[in-house]
């Protein structure tokens, strides 16, 4: 055993708090030169992209790693967040696949959205007519509410999206603008040019149908006049209506985007924005029933899109505008 004489102990003593010392100073030292690496791993990653311009149609991906520094806006495709997105998530009967993470709120009015195992919301989630695959596999900072499951299309704590009315009108409006684009065309031209006699014509016959059909009802000889008087009612109706879908879209559209677009397009974001009105607690039923009367009345006055209700004008030749 080695054993240290009286005289030799205090220069061992202050050797090892030198040693000590040193080590520290080196230890503090690596520490605070590896202690930025380690905070850079710790935060989050930086902005790959500010800048998500919406989609009509189209697939939106976030790939595992990317922070997407803005919201993002989807009508009719596929939302699929494998990274990170800064701001908010709005939908239009969109599917959204959820892996990584969202700072701002998610909002779907109709489609799907799945949760991923790992995946997180800091917002809120709010659907509306919307569906949820699977199990809800995600940490959700705020409320997560589904709209869906309240009483009532169009009561006051309603905002059901019409599920109904898309499954309806969006193969109707393709058809249409497929086989009868002309046709369409003259009825929102109709709407346009003649607003106010089409919602006068619209609803007059909205006033008198239900007494022509309860006539030949009556009648019971007239009972087959009587469904072909609905079927011409239903006709009108949903034409018209496409006709207003069409023109929505095509505003709609041009307003985010200056690339031309199909028609198919157009009316199917027409649709899906005029589900959106109609699911509007108090007003829904006010957009439904006006959007039908003006549409039925347009058709109507167009003699269901045949011919333009009236030719529009010409310019006055300049001399006379002087």
């Amino acid at each position: 055993m080695l054993k240290l004489k009286p005289a030799r102990l205090p220069r061992f003593l202050f050797l090892l708090i030198g040693i000590v010392f040193v080590s520290l100073l080196v230890t503090s030292g690596i520490t605070g030169i590896l202690s930025p690496a380690a905070l850079a791993a710790d935060r989050p990653n930086p902005c790959t992209s500010s800048n998500q311009r919406p989609t009509f149609g189209g697939a939106i991906t976030i790939r595992a790693g990317n922070m997407l520094c803005s919201d993002v806006t989807n009508i009719g495709g596929t939302v699929s967040i494998q990274g990170r997105v800064g701001g908010n998530v709005l939908a239009f009967g969109s599917t959204i696949i959820l892996t990584g993470g969202v700072n701002g709120d998610i909002k779907l009015f109709g489609g799907s959205i799945r949760f991923r195992p790992g995946s997180y919301v800091h917002g809120n989630v709010n659907l509306y007519g919307s569906r949820v695959d699977g199990e809800k596999e995600a940490r959700i900072g705020g409320m997560f509410s589904d709209h869906s499951k309240s009483s009532g299309l169009f009561g006051p704590n309603a905002f059901t999206l019409p599920i109904w009315f898309l499954f309806l009108m969006i193969p109707l409006g393709l058809l249409y603008t497929r086989f009868l684009p002309e046709h369409v065309m003259f009825v929102g031209a109709t709407v346009k040019n003649q607003m106010r006699r089409s919602l006068m014509i619209g609803l007059l016959s909205a006033l008198l149908t239900p007494a022509v059909l309860l006539i030949l009802i009556a009648l019971i000889i007239s009972i087959p006049f009587a469904l072909i008087v609905l079927l011409i009612v239903v006709i009108a109706w949903t034409s018209g209506a496409i006709a207003i879908c069409w023109i929505l879209g095509e505003q709609l559209v041009h307003v985010f985007t200056a690339h031309p677009h199909t028609r198919y397009l157009q009316v199917t974001v027409g649709v899906i924005m005029l589900a959106v009105f109609i699911s509007l607690p108090f007003i829904g039923w006010i957009v439904f029933l006006g959007t039908g009367i003006v549409g039925s009345g347009a058709v109507f006055l167009s003699r269901f899109g045949t011919r333009l209700y009236q030719q529009p004008k010409p310019p006055l030749p300049i001399s006379l505008q002087l």
